[in-house]
């Protein structure tokens, strides 16, 4: 399956938690759910990553990884 057609679904974890209410909030028309501990979301997965992107470039949000 494209990477472009794949659903957006992921684990659910406090800090994905805070990430995507802040892009929900942040950008209409955007539906997330959660389901037996994994978010889905309306949006595809690359739509779904351009979002979550724009949504920490727009508050400065930078990721530390180490």
């Amino acid at each position: 399956m494209d990477s472009n057609k794949k659903i957006f679904e992921v684990k659910k974890t406090f800090g994905l938690s805070v990430l995507l209410k802040l892009t929900r909030k942040t950008i209409d028309g955007i539906e997330i759910s959660e389901i037996n501990g994994k978010y889905r979301s309306n949006l595809n997965l690359d739509e779904m990553n351009q979002a979550v992107t724009s949504t920490m470039a727009s508050h400065n949000i930078q990721l530390k990884i180490g």
